[in-house]
């Protein structure tokens, strides 16, 4: 378990998190436990800070379930954007934490694509479907069944380097993994 502040050594630091599982999994309350605890700066670039920066009115018709219907918009380009877009705060040298539910294949390829040449850990968050419905019901923010209709496609095809089930363990409990992972890690290199 992690407590804010407490900053372990040893740890194999790879240049790039990526946390993928559903909506309403925990891959944000993840990465702050992560930002706070890991010993360099990382940010958390969340595809909500593409999705959250859309037109207002757009945003809240993708929050009832609707799309949008914007000349000029594309749901796959901002996916495409937001991998290149981490893929240059890697090139400054920024660490990143990915914060993102990949349902299709041509988006996993597209990231894995984006992340070639970077150390990156792929962390699998997964959440039972009751939990899932229930958080997604307390949230608010998004359309209800969003996280359902994800969970059967989000973790195709990724071959994760650790998993972790938010279901029945705090944020920490879950950083708490990924962090003995990457201890596990430096002792390997």
């Amino acid at each position: 378990m992690t407590t804010p502040g407490h900053r372990p050594e040893g740890l194999h630091l790879p240049q790039v998190i990526v946390l993928n599982g559903t909506s309403s999994s925990g891959k944000t309350a993840l990465a702050h436990c992560l930002q706070d605890t890991l010993p360099e700066f990382y940010l958390n670039f969340s595809v909500d800070s593409i999705l959250y920066a859309v037109p207002p009115a757009d945003l809240a018709l993708m929050r009832q379930g609707w799309q949008i219907q914007r000349p000029g918009y594309s749901f796959t380009g901002l996916i495409r954007g937001y991998h290149a877009a981490a893929a240059a705060l890697l090139k400054t040298g920024i660490r990143v934490i990915i914060d993102n539910a990949t349902t299709r294949e041509a988006w996993r390829e597209d990231l894995v694509q984006n992340l070639s040449g970077y150390d990156a850990l792929w962390v699998g968050v997964y959440c039972d479907v009751a939990m899932l419905r229930a958080r997604e019901a307390k949230r608010g923010d998004r359309a209800i069944g969003t996280a359902e209709r994800e969970a059967p496609l989000v973790h195709r095809g990724f071959d994760y380097d650790v998993k972790v089930d938010t279901t029945d363990i705090s944020p920490a409990a879950a950083a708490g993994l990924v962090l003995a992972h990457l201890s596990a890690r430096k002792d390997k290199a």
